[in-house]
């Protein structure tokens, strides 16, 4: 089944997550600068109206608020542009048909396309994602990242996180939405900071392209075909076919630790959920009409 990606337009399109209407506790955990939780509402309602035009449009990543349909209908009244909400943790406990109506949408996971670019949108960040590796985006919340909130106990675990990951979460950002464009330079600057920190930019931009084949161990390989793999490729990497782990598991793992402008095919036996496959029998001898099918993917 294909999967459904929404268009929107550039200059409309905000995002956000973890505001937690209504949750008192939520002050203490994150070390939100608020009193209370009605100073807090009112703060946040305020910079969001500051924020979103009335035709705008709001991604809100989860964990909207903490209470009943009377809070929700209140908070919801109040606030600017067409609301998407994508469910967090504490949203699914809440759910009322009272005040779902008014989000355009609310889904588990959405996939969405703005100017172009690709992005996975969810509550919680992933390790692996579809597209991770062809520069899709994947913004979520739930960590309550930021300049205040240092007690989460997933914060350690964001520095394993892809460049092209970022929290919308209101603790990372002001305590309000951020743009389309906002989200697109803090990338960029991610990105930028990668491939330094790798050695593969040195003066802003210089960019660094690897491009991988794998193979299934144990493939007969004549000279002529290995050469011209060896022409294209910046890594030839063999994988084991007798790994009970996917082969886009192996794949990922290889690649996790890589940066920069990454692509790949893989000419194997074992099937691969992906575009990027030439497929070939076990034990037989590759030919050139394989590496030229893994040419024109790479």
């Amino acid at each position: 089944m294909t999967e459904q990606i929404y268009k929107f337009d550039t200059d409309k399109v905000w995002f956000t997550s973890d505001t937690h209407f209504g949750h008192e506790n939520i002050i203490r955990y994150c070390g939100r600068p608020f009193r209370n939780a009605e100073e807090m509402n009112a703060e946040l309602i305020r910079r969001w109206r500051e924020t979103v035009p009335d035709d705008g449009i709001v991604f809100h990543l989860g964990d909207f608020a903490h209470g009943g349909s009377r809070l929700w209908n209140d908070i919801l009244c109040t606030l600017t542009g067409r609301k998407y909400l994508i469910l967090g943790n504490h949203d699914i406990k809440n759910l009322r048909q009272g005040y779902m109506n008014r989000f355009e949408f609310v889904t588990q996971q959405m996939t969405i396309r703005v100017s172009g670019q690709h992005i996975v949108l969810n509550h919680n960040p992933f390790l692996c994602y579809g597209g991770s590796y062809r520069d899709v985006w994947q913004l979520f919340g739930h960590v309550h990242s930021g300049p205040f909130s240092h007690t989460g106990l997933d914060h350690p675990r964001l520095k394993m996180l892809f460049p092209f990951q970022y929290d919308v979460g209101v603790d990372n950002n002001d305590f309000r939405p951020v743009s389309f464009a906002e989200v697109k330079s803090k990338i960029e600057a991610q990105v930028s900071a990668a491939q330094i920190a790798a050695g593969i930019k040195d003066d802003g931009t210089a960019t660094y392209e690897r491009k991988i084949v794998f193979l299934d161990s144990g493939f007969q390989i004549g000279p002529n075909e290995l050469n011209r793999i060896k022409e294209v490729s910046t890594d030839i990497i063999e994988l084991d076919i007798r790994s009970p782990q996917s082969i886009k598991e192996m794949i990922a793992q290889q690649v996790s630790s890589l940066s920069g402008n990454i692509r790949y095919v893989y000419i194997g036996s074992r099937p691969l959920d992906d575009f990027r496959y030439v497929p070939i029998a076990s034990n037989a001898i590759l030919t050139m009409t394989e590496v030229r099918k893994a040419v024109k993917l790479l």
